[in-house]
């Protein structure tokens, strides 16, 4: 297929039929991959980026050419004699290893909350449910307790006050869709081992100051993938997430036997080998075509499917006007049809019919052969991500980040230590080259003075017997005057010192010098770095220096969490259609209800809810110990009850667990003091209590006393009274008595005159 190679993209405003034809697809992306290699400008940002891209990574990895140092330690030429080790002083891969290892250790949860206005009037109902339920709390106590049955569920563990149930509700409130979300997010970063990607993208955010993630659809299910910033083409954009991308796109390098297996029967046998003969002389294949066949992997192929080829694998977006005719009829409905551009409703139509058109943004692919008129799987792409609050809003599959990126050019981490970095490997190889000129401790030595020195017994010492006497005795053996008289040297042996003087200090001074400035430009201190600490300095000091470094690398977490929750975004959007189209996701429902039963029931809410994504980082070391403190300070001062405590433990949220650690100690504390002025009301009536007994006591026993008085009164009176009579009685009888005796001598006397009266007879 040929096609005149026109200049700039094609005309937006072209209606969707033209939009389809590979011509508009051909040349839409031959500008794209034109101005991803000149800019416009003349400045060919492609092959200046990769370079940079490249030498950055060579960096991070401690593998940069060691060339660069050869001159400027004087190793002109040959510099074996030098006898230097020219390995790479690892300075740059250790900071490196150190940002990716905290990064990648922070633990993060992904939030969904349903904010469309069906689910946001549901969790309004709830609330106003829960509130309800707190309201009736008491009178359902006191019905439990006058009827003996047992409080209802719904009544128990309630929240306390408003405070409570702000707190409630954001701790322990989740719709099933929610949850369904959450949980189908979760499983499909699981599958597609997110993990690694997630490293990959950490140390390109670092490297290369850029990371990039792709997600898509393969074979019905949902795929993450990391992308090459090296290999990335995309629009020019002035933020850092490149949210207001047209295209975007990755130029990848295949060979004709993978393009054969991605394409198929869309090209014919004569049009791979016109491409095989564009690609002669490129990417390492040779300069004349061969049309011999090779074994490859026990079937023959085309020696030319060997070749290599770059492709541009992209995607553009569009706004594209769709035509409808809405068609009435004779029983007064309706029905909405969709008509191609050219579509023109008819003038005297039987019933009425009216023509419709609405602008959509519409998401194109494609595949083209840089170099070449060849483009295949062209047309309107699979699976548009659309966000359920827009349908006509189309997203980019990319999630992307830049965070210090101004006019599509970025300064990372490792570009800020570059030259600390050479400083040091300079002076590390001159420190090597120091050492190896340094000589021995040794003596200069004035032969003439100990020549023909005598034995004593005739003969005489050489030179070298007398040096040897001097070093094993110390004992010198010279010439004060020579043959010929003149004097000879007073000190004919002179000690020179060896060793390497104050350089190598210097040379050390430079190297903490360019370390020191690394940790300072890129705000990973000693205490990061795991590099010894001061034993003198306090442990309070430490942690406010790792908090200062943590600090001032924070803008690298907070870009991949920026990444990481647009991929959670596109996920959401893709778990929702695949529900909703794909015949696949009874595998999502079954895995997702593993954890929450109910996703199988809200699979259709799932499909029509509107979500919002926060990425939420958990607890690091320090703030959980920080929080333990305050715990173990709030059960010290008896502020904190232990079943409290535990609750706050369990919240992942630091910020939801302190505000949980400042509501539950001011309940307690309003229940102490509501306690202690019950206590003191009950002391009181208690005391009170005691006084009214008291006084009733002191009544009752002055009662007491008062009857006993009396009874003693009425003992003794009815004593005397007893006495009185029994005294009467006594008289009684003694009157009665005396009374007796008297007629029993009057009986007698009359007995007596009786006697003498018959006696007288």
């Amino acid at each position: 297929m040929k096609n005149k190679d026109y200049y700039g993209f094609p005309n937006p405003l072209a209606s969707r039929e033209e939009k389809l034809t590979k011509e508009y697809g051909l040349q839409y992306m031959r500008q794209m991959y034109r101005e991803w290699e000149n800019e416009g400008a003349g400045v060919n940002l492609m092959s200046t980026r990769n370079q940079r891209y490249k030498r950055y990574r060579e960096y991070a990895e401690g593998m940069q050419s060691v060339d660069q140092y050869k001159e400027l330690v004087g190793a002109n030429g040959d510099s074996s004699y030098l006898n230097l080790n020219w390995e790479v002083v690892p300075i740059i891969p250790k900071f490196v290893d150190v940002l990716v290892g905290g990064l990648t250790n922070q633990d993060y949860s992904i939030k969904c909350t349903a904010i469309d206005p069906i689910s946001v009037d549901k969790k309004n109902q709830d609330k106003f449910q829960t509130l309800t339920k707190m309201k009736l709390k008491d009178f359902a106590h006191e019905a439990a307790g006058l009827t003996g049955l047992p409080l209802d569920e719904e009544f128990k563990d309630l929240p306390e006050n408003r405070d409570e149930l702000d707190l409630f509700m954001e701790l322990n409130y989740k719709q099933a869709v929610e949850i369904a979300m959450e949980e189908g997010i979760e499983l499909t970063m699981y599958l597609n081992d997110w993990e690694e990607v997630k490293k990959r993208v950490i140390r390109d955010l670092i490297t290369l100051d850029i990371g990039i993630s792709k997600t898509g659809v393969e074979n019905g299910k949902i795929t993450i993938r990391y992308v090459d910033p090296v290999n990335f083409v995309s629009s020019h954009s002035s933020n850092p997430d490149f949210k207001n991308m047209e295209y975007a796109g990755e130029v990848i390098y295949i060979t004709i036997h993978d393009l054969k297996r991605m394409a198929g029967e869309q090209f014919t046998d004569e049009e791979y080998e016109e491409i095989a003969m564009s690609v002669l002389g490129k990417h390492g294949n040779p300069a004349k075509l061969s049309l011999s066949s090779v074994n490859y992997n026990g079937y023959e192929i085309n020696e030319y499917d060997t070749y290599k080829l770059a492709l541009l694998d992209g995607v553009f977006k569009c706004s594209d006007k769709l035509h409808y005719e809405k068609k009435h009829n004779k029983y007064g409905g309706y029905s909405v049809n969709k008509k191609d551009s050219k579509y023109k409703a008819p003038k005297s139509p039987r019933y009425k019919r009216e023509q419709m058109n609405t602008n959509v943004e519409m998401m194109y692919k494609g595949k083209w052969i840089v170099g070449t008129d060849f483009i295949f799987d062209y047309g309107v792409a699979d699976n548009i991500v659309r966000p359920k609050s827009n349908l006509s809003k189309a997203l980019m599959p990319y999630a992307v980040y830049a965070p210090n990126i101004i006019n599509m050019n970025n300064k990372g981490m490792v570009e800020r230590m570059i030259p600390f970095a050479d400083q040091i490997q300079l002076a590390h190889l001159k420190i090597q080259h120091l050492i190896s000129k340094v000589k021995p401790q040794g003596s200069a030595i004035e032969l003439g003075a100990i020549e023909n020195v005598g034995k004593g017994d005739g003969g005489t010492f050489t030179p070298i017997e007398v040096q040897d006497i001097y070093q094993q005795t110390g004992n010198l053996y010279y010439r004060l005057q020579m043959d010929d008289g003149t004097p000879g040297n007073p000190n004919p042996i002179q000690e020179l010192r060896g060793g390497v003087g104050g350089a190598l200090q210097e040379l050390i001074a430079i190297y903490q010098y360019n370390l020191q400035m690394i940790r300072d430009v890129t705000g990973i201190n000693e205490i990061r770095d795991a590099s010894q600490p001061d034993k003198e300095s306090l442990v309070g000091v430490q942690k406010m220096a790792l908090l200062a470094s943590n600090n001032a690398t924070r803008w690298l977490n907070q870009a991949f969490l920026s990444i990481t929750k647009n991929i959670a975004k596109s996920l959401a959007l893709r778990v929702q259609d695949l529900v909703k189209y794909s015949g696949t996701y009874k595998g999502y429902v079954q895995a997702i209800g593993e954890y929450n039963m109910k996703a199988i029931e809200v699979t259709k809410d799932v499909t029509l809810a509107d979500f919002g994504i926060m990425i939420e980082p958990l607890p690091d070391d320090e703030e959980k110990a920080l929080l333990e403190q305050n715990i173990q300070v709030s059960i010290q001062q008896g502020e904190l009850r232990i079943e409290d405590a535990i609750l706050i433990r369990t919240i992942p949220n630091i910020k939801l667990a302190n505000q949980m650690l400042i509501l539950r100690r001011k309940q307690y504390l309003k229940e102490q003091q509501e306690m202690a002025i019950s206590n003191a009301q009950a002391n009181a009536q208690q005391q009170q209590m005691s006084i009214q007994a008291k006084a009733q006591a002191d009544a009752q026993m002055k009662q007491m006393e008062s009857q006993t008085e009396i009874q003693k009164m009425q003992a003794e009176f009815q004593l005397k009274e007893t006495f009185a009579q029994a005294e009467h009685k006594r008289k009684l009888l003694e009157i009665e008595y005396q009374g007796s005796i008297k007629s029993d001598h009057i009986s007698l006397a009359q007995d007596d005159s009786d006697l003498v009266r018959t006696k007288v007879k």
